[in-house]
């Protein structure tokens, strides 16, 4: 299931790695710097398309902000080889950018879900 306090960690360790500090990270994307602190500190958690603009900008893949859930594959649980899985990480960015808001929500309602559905079984 997702979580707004390690997407935080995930973020915050990102923007430091590119030497973002939070003023410029939000300036960069278009922001405020206490939209970045409340995201990092998981009092909020960004849209949809937010989290294509940080991806963009700190140069991961929208998957990897997320916390890698493409990371397993999701019919039998084994690892996805990585050059397929960057095969895959590669069409999903080019398709995020292809993708209206409404589609970009429904994307990460579906991930959600997903992760929910993931979770119950364990």
């Amino acid at each position: 299931m997702f979580n707004p306090q390690d997407f935080g960690e995930k973020l915050k360790e990102l923007r430091i790695q590119n030497g973002y500090s939070m003023l410029s990270l939000g300036k960069a994307i278009g922001t405020s710097a206490s939209r970045i602190k409340s995201w990092e500190m998981g009092e909020s958690v960004p849209s949809a398309s937010w989290i294509v603009k940080l991806s963009n900008i700190l140069q991961v893949s929208a998957d990897e902000l997320l916390l890698n859930i493409l990371e397993e594959s999701p019919s039998k649980g084994e690892k996805v080889f990585p050059k397929k899985r960057n095969v895959i990480l590669n069409d999903l960015n080019i398709l995020l950018h292809e993708l209206d808001k409404k589609d970009l929500w429904e994307l990460y309602t579906l991930a959600e879900l997903k992760a929910m559905q993931k979770e119950v079984s364990l």
